[in-house]
């Protein structure tokens, strides 16, 4: 059960992922040139290091970070732009990204065209100079990065490489487009900064850009889905890495639409493009045929002002870097060698020889973590870490430390041979840009001292961490001897075994916190000798979850989380997305969960504060009907509040009636309003609000019609492979069968509808008919570690299996729910993230439902190791951990990606609850 819009949208959807936790990141793609309209010519020569401060990469790699910022400006462009506005009747509020300059006579539009201004960090105060009279002399809203250092990190592509490049974007009234477009572009004709990949620029010489685009967004991921033309037609809203317009928007300018095209650039008038490797803001990575000689070749690109560092140091810099690393290596083996390098305009291209066909990343996610590849694992990654030591032994011996080394940055040859690959942050006789990776180089990279070779070592024990485990290390916590020792302690639990303990403690001895201690674990290592039992120092793992245990995390979380509602909603901007009001990511979601908690200290007035903000924030009237990213989630949550509060401020009513999007899924489709509105008739009829509870149970009703009235889906689809991190994506509950069946299922318990129950019951058919082969498939090595996810993997289908079973007391229905159930435990010390969307909370509700239908202590059990290496991934100590959100590098209190979903399993195991948070009524439990 599927709209033909999913396509499009569901990398966007409510399973929101975290780059580092990507199955299948950097996949190959379509390949895109630097200039669709002009080529590269060739250029043999040293980089330009003088310009702009710049070194003569691309470095660092999506995770990296360089040292700490500089105290932050934000209050100093805060108030420059105040002093730019005077007395215009203009509001001016900021949140942790954005200065939002709002016009009240701006009108509310969905969509349309609007404009990006580019430029690099340090000139972001006299951008606001030049560009602020210009908008005042307009009808316009607009945003600006709120600092230097956001405005860093934006251009980075770090945060989200949809970013790049806007620092001020702008929203103007339709008549009003292109005179501010020719006036920005005047005011800043001459200045630089990053490309906006997917905008057209509205001249050259000028670092203005437009699009058409969404106008405000809904979300979870804080971005609109899909645009609706004026026909009916559907865009993708999401901005991309190259431009796109919608069929019903003329250009402003009169220029055609871009025409779609086969052909491939031929770099320097001799490198033909052949597939796309990775693309990344910063420059993407090819492969490529030498036209002269034949021969395989690998093309980096560098794009300038990218990734500039706070030195001024950008992609082009670190590209001229690592051609003199790779310089300096020449000759190397398991180091690529260079051939060309080709400037084009005010991008660059580094030409190398191909390694191999695939990274370790990408392997490990294709064929499995060496752990789970059988018996001869072992001596595999015995052959991987001698063939690195190798190879960083003979880059150490040239004066260069690699400063980079991670899964990504091993290739991997067909005839099994291992390169290292990625030099731009290198170290070269001392000299290196900054950056690090977290988890790998950044726990003993030191900005302020020279590079040590025995950094890579710890960066090697890290990557054969990741091929053991398939996960990625443990980086949540301030100190580093903390996420070492949970790091390990991962490393134990999925891929334990006597088999794999010399590996462990290869792996131990490589991630010590002193250097020496990883020299010697090498040099040991390669001369054969046995590790000693004590390698690395000591990790333990978090205790079992006692009943006082759980008490005492439960406590913690629940003050963590009253402390992070006092901020929740407060995020103003008439284009916020919202998300911070959702179930899935903001005060819904965290105010329900909440509202269990009501005897501890602070929760009440907590709870009461996050109904009153939701009420007054002006995005609320605006987003749409869907449940865990839209309004009627909301709506369950402030009903619940309204419930114990009885002082809480009017809602105000929908700027337009709140449908949900075309999907007809649980996250923002029909699926999920309709399963709210059974929520919301429920607890209108507990509080003997009669008319309210039918009405809620027609628009039900609505949901269900909208449903059946669909044109009839293709049969779902089973992934193509078992590695596939797209898992049960078309079966799964979030988006797909299982969702729609829960929906139709509870409306039919609730109404005794019998041409509902007949649908329900068919979907039910599907999923019991496909499920075995999702258990077959989740089973194999490869598997990828989200089918044990609640969003798209065997989780969400198990659950509703389990409901049903146990309402229909059908046996074999039921069964097939406690198989995914046990498969989700056998799969759970391989998944990196501890949350509800995509992670181990999600697995531990399912075994509390399995053993709540049982009455088995082994779910119970089940539960309690799912609690354990929650636990295990987490910061913090024991008994007050710091849970990582879905980035896996920070907390946050989101209930779908952050600690109080983790907070709601963890009480259902503590209080043996029977009821999920905001479920239709449901069967009486055993």
């Amino acid at each position: 059960m599927r709209s033909a819009q999913q396509d499009d949208v569901r990398n966007a959807r409510g399973d929101v992922q975290s780059a580092r936790d990507d199955d299948v990141r950097n996949a190959p793609g379509d390949v895109q040139s630097a200039r669709g309209d002009d080529l590269p010519v060739p250029w043999h020569g040293d980089s330009r290091g003088t310009r702009h401060g710049a070194m003569p990469d691309q470095g660092g790699g999506p995770e990296s970070e360089g040292p700490d910022e500089p105290v932050d400006d934000a209050a100093v462009l805060h108030r420059h732009l105040e002093v730019l506005l005077g007395d215009a009747p203009r509001r001016l509020v900021a949140d942790e990204m954005w200065l939002y300059l709002l016009d009240p006579a701006m009108p509310s539009y969905e969509h349309g065209w609007k404009l990006h201004v580019s430029t690099r960090a340090e000139g972001l105060a006299e951008t606001m100079r030049l560009v602020a009279p210009v908008l005042l002399r307009h009808t316009c809203d607009a945003k600006f990065a709120v600092s230097t250092a956001v405005l860093r990190d934006l251009n980075s592509g770090e945060r989200d490489p949809r970013l790049v490049g806007k620092a001020v974007t702008i929203y103007p009234r339709v008549q009003d487009f292109v005179a501010i477009a020719h006036e920005l572009a005047d005011v800043l004709a001459g200045r630089i900064g990053p490309r906006v990949l997917s905008d057209r620029r509205v001249r050259s010489g000028a670092p203005v850009h437009y699009r058409y685009g969404p106008f405000r967004s809904a979300g979870a991921d804080g971005s609109m889905l899909v645009m609706t033309g004026p026909d009916g037609q559907t865009f993708t809203a999401r901005a991309g890495a190259r431009y796109r317009q919608p069929p019903w928007a003329a250009d402003p300018f009169g220029r055609p639409a871009p025409a779609e095209t086969s052909s491939t650039p031929l770099i320097g008038a001799r490198y033909r493009i052949t597939a796309g490797v990775a693309r990344s803001p910063r420059g993407d990575v090819f492969r490529g045929i030498d036209t002269v000689t034949g021969a395989r070749v690998v093309v980096k690109q560098a794009r300038a002002y990218m990734a500039e560092d706070a030195q001024g140091i950008d992609a082009l810099g670190r590209l001229g870097h690592e051609h003199r690393v790779l310089a300096a290596l020449d000759g190397v083996e398991g180091v690529p060698r260079l051939i060309d390098h080709v400037r084009h305009g005010e991008d660059e291209y580094l030409v190398m020889t191909d390694c191999g066909p695939t990274d370790l990343r990408r392997d490990v996610s294709q064929r499995g973590p060496y752990a789970a590849r059988g018996s001869d694992s072992d001596r595999q990654l015995g052959s991987l870490a001698r063939q690195l030591i190798g190879i960083l032994d003979a880059i150490h011996a040239r004066a260069v430390v690699v400063a980079d080394l991670k899964p990504h940055n091993v290739v991997l040859g067909s005839d099994g041979a291992v390169h290292v690959v990625d030099f731009g942050i290198s170290a070269l006789d001392g000299d290196r840009p900054a950056g690090a990776t977290r988890g790998y180089s950044l726990p003993v990279y030191r900005p302020d001292a020279e590079s040590d070779p025995a950094d890579d070592l710890y960066a090697l024990g890290a990557t054969l961490h990741f091929a053991l485990t398939g996960m990625d290390p443990v980086v949540v916590d301030p100190d580093r001897a903390v996420n070492r020792d949970r790091t390990l302690a991962c490393l134990a639990a999925a891929a334990p075994g006597a088999t794999l303990r010399p590996m462990r403690l290869l792996v131990a001895g490589l991630l010590s916190l002193d250097g020496a201690e990883r020299s010697a674990t090498a040099r040991r290592f390669m001369a054969g000798l046995p590790l000693p039992a004590g390698a690395g120092g000591p990790s333990t793992a978090p205790p079992r979850p006692s009943p006082a245990l759980l008490d005492e995390v439960i406590a913690h979380t629940v003050t963590m989380s009253v402390a992070a509602a006092r901020n929740l909603c407060g995020r103003p901007g008439t284009h916020h997305p919202g998300a911070s009001l959702t179930l899935y990511a903001g005060a819904a979601g965290v105010g329900l969960e909440l509202l269990h908690h009501q005897d501890r200290p602070g929760v009440a007035e907590a709870v009461a504060e996050l109904a009153r903000q939701t009420v007054r924030h002006p995005q609320l009237p605006f987003l749409n009907g869907s449940l865990y990213v839209g309004r009627t989630g909301i709506d369950v949550f402030l009903d619940a509040a309204a419930a114990r509060y009885a002082d809480l401020p009017a809602r105000p009513a929908p700027s337009a009636p709140p449908l949900p999007d075309g999907t007809g899924d649980q996250i923002g489709g029909a699926a999920g309003a309709g399963t709210g509105q059974l929520v919301l008739a429920a607890q209108a009829e507990t509080d003997g609000r009669a008319a309210d509870a039918a009405r809620h149970t027609a628009l039900a009703a609505d949901h269900v019609a909208a449903l059946l009235a669909r044109a009839a889906d293709p049969a779902p689809e089973l992934p193509r492979t078992a590695s596939s991190s797209d898992a049960a994506y078309e079966l799964g509950f979030a988006h797909g069968t299982a969702g729609i069946v829960h929906f139709l299922y509870a409306y039919q318990r609730v109404t005794a509808d019998h041409s509902v129950r007949a649908a329900a019951l068919a979907g039910l058919d599907v999923l019991a008919g496909r499920f075995p082969e999702l258990l077959a498939l989740a089973g194999r090595p490869e598997a990828s570690r989200r089918y044990g996810s609640w969003c798209r993997g065997l989780a969400g289908i198990a659950a509703l299996l389990i409901d049903v079973g146990t309402s229909e007391q059908d046996e074999a229905l039921l069964d097939l729910g406690l198989s995914g159930a046990r498969t989700c435990h056998r799969i759970a010390p391989r998944m990196s993230l501890v949350s509800q969307c995509c992670g181990l909370s999600g697995v531990g509700e399912l075994l509390v439902d399995a053993a709540l239908a049982t009455g088995d202590t082994e779910y119970w059990s089940a539960a309690e190791d799912v609690a354990s290496l929650i636990l295990t991934r987490s910061g913090g100590t024991t008994r007050r951990p710091l849970f990582p959100d879905n980035t896996l590098t920070g907390s946050d209190v989101a209930w779908a990606t952050g600690s109080s979903g983790v907070l709601t399993f963890l009480r259902r195991l503590r209080d043996r609850d029977t009821v999920r948070l905001w479920a239709p009524p449901g069967p009486v439990r055993p």
